[in-house]
């Protein structure tokens, strides 16, 4: 299991980081093609059609990684489960578009909800495919279709649309075209079974999907409105133009936040599936894997916080000035937006399902609380706003967390504490090294001088306390010695249901 892991993190940070070069390449180029309110539009119209995508999915890809048996009647019922709904979903959007649509601050007579239906219908018929190469752990297909369907798709896509002056359209036929070439990547890796069985094997089936699934979907309603809760008020308080700012400086947060959050996410949740009914060893696996992530976070906080400035010069250009403080906010919540993704992994592998849900619900609420109170000093306070409900969020999914195990809540802040002297060794340098560059050389020699001597620092920091991480170092040491062992995808058999 440890080397399954560590090859499964590998390949997805590999994927991640090759992802979010992109991304970064698409906003340095981007930001200079398309105006700060037709972004703005474009992340409105991406906002709603994310929320029917969430719908579509209705937790069917999850259940099928989180499901101790699987046979070849659920992934046949599971496909035409997701492609239907994924259906009906689309065809709801096309038709509530024109009321949808200035809900969220787009024009009235705007096409853009009805064109991103067709990502809703991919979307929908590839929740089975990416569910079985996660619980296969084949984390090296995922991330090559990712890279792939992104660089292609999205990157060459809106790039080509935007030159030719296509604006707002450029970036949602970006997206349609990267969930299309998604699709088939996903397809032609897993070719699933889908031929229909006997009516009352299905239905069965069904039930256990959906027993699962719905649970999973009402945690994940509540985690949307969460994440997109922000947008939602910040383009019906604020308008699209300041969507625009407040949009660029959270896609700089998630950036590092998706590097390690998602990508630890990703591999645990089938990892951590696999030793539900160990509680101790499972305890143990949160607890090194909260730590690994400290180690990441808390010197990133640091470089984001120091070097937001120079980071939002050289990447969007002066006129983009405004995000500065925002980012600045939110780089000293990495952290928590980075953790708290782990203890969604944990929740969703033992399947309490619906006893998360209403700790999901909680974290929308409180971030529509916060961003509203927040909105009334303009983008800046709904980034505090945000900020705060990430903590209160990250809080509450922790202690919760600790039902696997007692004492696990202070396992991990003391596995936080082991980061911290190398936060604040970085800290002391980084500091005063930009304020002093700052003036009197470029703004890229400010950001990578920097960055530079404050990743030495933090690397010499670590090296010195190395003894702090002796299990995590063990660890690691034992999953890069063993090989990793692929599991096997469905096949044949005369009779009875087919064990994955």
């Amino acid at each position: 299991m440890a080397g399954t892991v560590f090859r499964g993190l590998s390949w997805s940070m590999v994927g991640a980081l090759g992802q979010a070069l992109l991304q970064i390449v698409a906003l340095v180029v981007l930001a200079r093609l398309v105006s700060v309110e037709e972004f703005g539009i474009a992340v409105a119209a991406a906002v709603v059609m994310s929320f029917t995508l969430m719908l579509s999915e209705l937790g069917i890809g999850p259940s099928l990684v989180q499901a101790r048996e699987l046979d070849r009647t659920d992934i046949a019922t599971a496909f035409y489960l997701a492609a239907a709904v994924g259906a009906v979903l689309a065809g709801c959007l096309i038709v509530l578009a024109p009321v949808l649509g200035p809900i969220v601050g787009l024009p009235a007579d705007s096409s853009y909800l009805q064109l991103l239906s067709i990502a809703v219908v991919l979307g929908g018929l590839s929740a089975v495919a990416v569910g079985l190469l996660q619980r296969q752990m084949r984390f090296r297909e995922l991330a090559l279709v990712g890279l792939t369907s992104y660089g292609v798709g999205y990157l060459g896509t809106a790039v080509v649309l935007a030159s030719a002056g296509a604006g707002a359209a450029a970036l949602i036929w970006g997206q349609i075209v990267q969930a299309l070439l998604a699709a088939i990547g996903y397809h032609v890796l897993v070719r699933p079974d889908v031929r229909p069985r006997r009516l009352g094997a299905m239905a069965a089936s069904s039930r256990r999907i959906l027993g699962f699934g719905s649970g999973y979907s009402l945690a994940r309603f509540g985690n949307w409105i969460g994440v997109n809760g922000d947008n939602l008020v910040v383009a019906s308080v604020l308008g699209p133009a300041a969507l625009g700012i407040y949009s660029r400086a959270y896609q700089l947060l998630v950036q590092p936040a998706n590097l390690i959050g998602t990508v630890a996410d990703k591999v645990l949740f089938p990892s951590f599936s696999r030793m539900q009914d160990d509680g101790r060893r499972l305890a143990r696996a949160y607890v090194l894997v909260n730590s690994l992530v400290a180690v990441l976070t808390i010197p990133g906080s640091v470089l984001l916080l120091v070097l937001a400035p120079e980071l939002v010069d050289v990447l969007l250009g002066e006129e983009w000035s405004a995000v500065t403080l925002p980012l600045q906010i939110f780089a000293v919540v990495l952290l928590p937006r980075t953790a708290y993704k782990i203890s969604g992994s944990l929740v969703r592998a033992t399947g309490v399902v619906f006893r998360s849900a209403w700790r999901q619900w909680l974290y929308a609420a409180e971030i529509l609380c916060g961003c509203w109170i927040g909105s009334h000093w303009g983008v800046v306070g709904v980034a505090v706003g945000a900020s705060v409900a990430i903590v209160l969020h990250f809080t509450t999914m922790l202690v919760f967390s600790a039902r696997v195990q007692r004492g696990i809540v202070g396992d991990v802040l003391r596995a936080y504490a082991k980061s911290l002297p190398a936060g604040i060794a970085m800290a002391a340098v980084c500091f005063p090294l930009a304020a002093a560059l700052r003036g009197s050389a470029p703004d890229v020699v400010t950001l990578l001088g920097t960055a530079a001597a404050g990743v030495v620092t933090g690397g010499l920091a670590l090296l010195g306390s190395r003894r702090l991480f002796r299990e995590e170092l063990a660890t690691l040491r034992t999953a890069r010695a063993r090989p990793a062992r692929s599991a096997p995808a469905p096949v044949p058999a005369p009779s009875g249901p087919t064990r994955l």
